[in-house]
Order: C-alpha cells, then structure tokens, then sequence
C-alpha cells in the first residue's frame, strides 16, 4: 500500500504524460526498478518499496536519477530487420533537494547511447525513443 504522500507524487509525476504502462528506475547507489500501471488517478505499483523510497529521494540532497519508460501501442517508423517492436519513450530527472530536474532528449540519448568505459558511442535501442522529461511541480506537497 502506498503512503497518500507519495500517491500525490505520482500523481504530480504523470500528470500529463502519456501511457498507461511504465517501468519506473530509482538509482541511488544501485538501480531499482518497478512496473507502473495507471489508470486515471489510480496506481498498479508491482513493488511499492521503489516509489517510497523515490519520495524519500526526492527530499534528500543525495544525487539521484529517475528513468520513466513508457510502452506505447506504436511500431517505429523503421523497424530493424523486420521485427514487431513496440515504440518505448524513455525519459528522466536528477532528484533531490525537493525537486525533479528533467533531463533533455540529448541528454538522455548520451545517457544511454554512450558507453561508460571507451566514451565510445553505441546504438540505441531499436524501438526506443528519447524524449526530453516534462516540469514537474512538487511545490504543494508536503512531505517532500
């Protein structure tokens, strides 16, 4: 069961995004991961320990990073080697100090389309997409 204070930090967090299936990624020191299910106001949350802990996060001056992968119902303009791909949106924020900072669809491209070792560039996932995070405004929570 999630607290009503991160319940509101959901809310505040889709608001306006598109999707009623994500997978939500909470790094710390290490990833954690949980599916997100919406449906209006309501929320499916595979483990509840991820976005308690991302509430937690949020008020914290430890950096942080958010990844929201959403699945869509759109097959990609130019499917690799003809296979059936889903198109995914992928979109993130730094977290903390009350605030989620989003990330730009550059940015999360060199997050993901750069190897951490060489610096080296690599291919992007076939069917993903990389799009800037939206604002989002946590002023009127009070927990946070």
């Amino acid at each position: 069961m999630l607290s009503t204070d991160t319940l509101a930090l959901l809310r505040c967090l889709f608001h306006d995004l598109p999707g009623d299936h994500h997978v939500l990624t909470l790094n710390l020191r290490r990833p954690m991961s949980t599916a997100v299910r919406r449906d209006g106001d309501r929320f499916e949350v595979e483990d509840p320990s991820v976005v308690e802990r991302l509430r937690r996060a949020v008020a914290d001056p430890a950096p942080a990073a958010l990844v929201l992968r959403t699945r869509t119902d759109h097959v990609p303009e130019n499917p690799s080697e003809g296979t059936d791909v889903l198109v995914e949106l992928v979109r993130g924020w730094w977290v903390g100090h009350r605030a989620l900072v989003p990330l730009d669809e550059a940015q999360m491209f060199d997050a993901f389309c750069t190897d951490t070792a060489s610096g080296e560039p690599i291919p992007p996932e076939p069917g993903v997409r990389y799009v800037s995070a939206p604002a989002v405004d946590l002023s009127h929570l009070e927990d946070v």
